[in-house]
C-alpha cells in the first residue's frame, strides 16, 4: 500500500516548527529530508528514521523496521507517536544532527563488467553480466544492439526505452542493466542503490511528462 498525499501532509505539518524538512515523492513513496540531506523514508504511511545511537536514545520503546523488501532495518516511528510534535521533532533532529557529523564515506570504484572480447571485435550484450537471454531480447526488440549504445543511454535511459516500446519490463531489468554497466551483481544494486536509481528514473520520466501548459 503506498503512501497516500494526505499522511505525508499531515507528517509535514508536525514538522513544521523543526526546521527545513522536505519531502520528495519516489513511486508512491516519500524520501524525507533536514537541510537536504535524507534522514528517512515514509512507506506504507510509515516513517523509518536512519538508524542513529542519537534518535534511538530519545524513545521509550524504539523499534525497527523494514521500509521495503531486502532494505536495511530503520528506526519506525509509529503512527501514534506522531500527534506529539515535539518528540517527533527531537528524533528528525537527533538523526539529522548524527548523520551531519559522520564523515562521508570514499566512493567505492566501481568494477569492471566481465566483458569477453572477440579478438579485434567489440564485446556483445551477452557478454555482460546479469543480462540473461529474456534481459537482451528485451534491448533488442527496443532497438538497442550493441554495448556502446547501453553505455551511451545509462541504465535508467535504457530501461525507460525499453518500457516505452510495451515490453513487461520489470524493476529487475533495471537493476541488471545497472549492474551490468558497473559490474556489481543485481542483488547488490537492488539492495544498496535502489533509492538513488528510482530517484533518477522518476526525474527523468518527469522531464518527459508534458505539462499542463505543454498539453
Amino acid at each position: 500500500m503506498a503512501t497516500s498525499q494526505s499522511t505525508m501532509d499531515f507528517l509535514l505539518d508536525q514538522l513544521s516548527g523543526c526546521g527545513p524538512v522536505t519531502a520528495r515523492k519516489m513511486f508512491g513513496e516519500y524520501c524525507l529530508y533536514f537541510a537536504g540531506k535524507p534522514i528517512g523514508l515514509l512507506c506504507d504511511n510509515q516513517l523509518f528514521l536512519k538508524p542513529t545511537t542519537a534518535a534511538r536514545a530519545l524513545m521509550h520503546e524504539p523499534l525497527d523496521g523494514i521500509p521495503y523488501p531486502k532494505a536495511r532495518p530503520h528506526l519506525l516511528v509509529s503512527a501514534d507517536l506522531w500527534d506529539d510534535r515535539q518528540s517527533l521533532c527531537q528524533y528528525v533532529r537527533a538523526t539529522y544532527d548524527a548523520l551531519r557529523d559522520v564523515p562521508p564515506s570514499k566512493p567505492k570504484k566501481p568494477r569492471k563488467p566481465a566483458v569477453q572480447r572477440a579478438p579485434g571485435g567489440a564485446p556483445a550484450l551477452a557478454d555482460l553480466v546479469n543480462l540473461g537471454p529474456k534481459s537482451q531480447q528485451m534491448l533488442l526488440a527496443a532497438g538497442i544492439r550493441t554495448v556502446a549504445q547501453l553505455r551511451k543511454l545509462g541504465s535508467v535511459a535504457t530501461y525507460v526505452r525499453v518500457k516505452k516500446s510495451g515490453l513487461p519490463a520489470s524493476l529487475n531489468l533495471l537493476w541488471a542493466l545497472e549492474g551490468a554497466l558497473t559490474g556489481l551483481p543485481w542483488q547488490v544494486v537492488a539492495r544498496e542503490h535502489r533509492t538513488s536509481l528510482l530517484l533518477a528514473l522518476e526525474h527523468l520520466q518527469e522531464m518527459d511528462t508534458p505539462s499542463q501548459h505543454e498539453r
